[in-house]
C-alpha cells in the first residue's frame, strides 16, 4: 500500500469529533471543518487543576459541532468561522499519558453542586467502545453537555 492510499484510509476513518486528537495543545480555542461530513468542530483542551494540588490525571476536551456546508474565505481558501448556535456540545475526559483508569465518570462541581454527567439517565458513552469487555477496555467517556452547564462553568472560570 503506497502513502497517498493509507493517508486516504486513515483520513475515511476519522470523523467529526476527532479534531482534538490531531492538535495535541492546550487553551487554544481549534477550529476543523470536516468537508466530507459537511461539519464544523470547535474545541478546546483544558487539564483541570487539583484542588488539593495533586498531579493532573486526565484532560478534557470541550467540543462544539456546527453541520452544514461552510463558505471558505475568498482570501485565504480557509473555511469561515461557524455562526449560529451549535447543534451538538459534548466534553470528553480522557486520561493522560501513564495514567491508569480505574473509573470511568465525569461529574461538575459548580458552587458547590453537583452535576453528574455519566449517571444514570444521561447520554455518554464510553470510548473507543461502549461496555468494557475483554476484547476492549474503555480509556476515556464523552457525555452530551447542555448549553447551560457550559455557561455555568464559563462564568464560574471568569
Amino acid at each position: 500500500m503506497d502513502v497517498p492510499l493509507l493517508m486516504v484510509c486513515l483520513l475515511l476513518v476519522q470523523h467529526p469529533g476527532d479534531g482534538w486528537a490531531l492538535v495535541q495543545d492546550t487553551r487554544q480555542v481549534r477550529r476543523l471543518y470536516w468537508d466530507l461530513s459537511k461539519t464544523t468542530e470547535v474545541w478546546v483542551r483544558l487539564i483541570p487543576e487539583d484542588p488539593d494540588g495533586r498531579p493532573p490525571v486526565v484532560s478534557l476536551v470541550f467540543q462544539a459541532f456546527f453541520p452544514g456546508r461552510t463558505e471558505r474565505d475568498p482570501y485565504s481558501g480557509l473555511p469561515r468561522e461557524p455562526t449560529g448556535p451549535p447543534a451538538r456540545l459534548a466534553v470528553r475526559a480522557q486520561p493522560l499519558p501513564l495514567t491508569v483508569v480505574h473509573d470511568l465518570s465525569l461529574r461538575f462541581v459548580i458552587d458547590g453542586r453537583t452535576i453528574e454527567l455519566t449517571g444514570p439517565g444521561s447520554r455518554y458513552r464510553n470510548l473507543p467502545c461502549f461496555v468494557a469487555t475483554e476484547d476492549c477496555t474503555p480509556n476515556a467517556v464523552e457525555a452530551e453537555l447542555e448549553p447551560s452547564i457550559l455557561r455555568s462553568l464559563t462564568q464560574r472560570g471568569s
